[in-house]
């Protein structure tokens, strides 16, 4: 029998929700920042919310989120975004 992932609902302050295919997906979303801490989630299957920032499955996120080396690598990333886009507009990659 095929093993099927759980798929989670999201929903925001503003009530839009939108369905994620699996735990490993909401993962990547909430380490991206696409999903904040104040955003409710549950279970396809369950009726009950639960606050991302209160879901244990998340913790290891969290700290990761918290950590300040996280924040410097998205900061030098954004960084070097800039610069390269810098040299496309300036013609720099002839």
């Amino acid at each position: 029998m095929a093993r099927r992932d759980v798929r989670y609902v999201v929903r925001d302050r503003e009530g839009k929700e939108l369905t994620v295919p699996s735990l490993g997906a909401l993962h990547a979303l909430y380490r991206q920042g696409f999903l904040s801490d104040d955003d409710e989630v549950r279970q396809e299957a369950s009726a009950r919310w639960v606050r991302a920032g209160a879901m244990p499955a998340l913790a290891g996120e969290r700290r990761r989120r918290t950590d300040p080396r996280w924040a410097l690598t998205v900061l030098a990333a954004a960084v070097a975004l800039v610069a390269a886009f810098g040299l496309l507009c300036q013609g720099g990659g002839r």
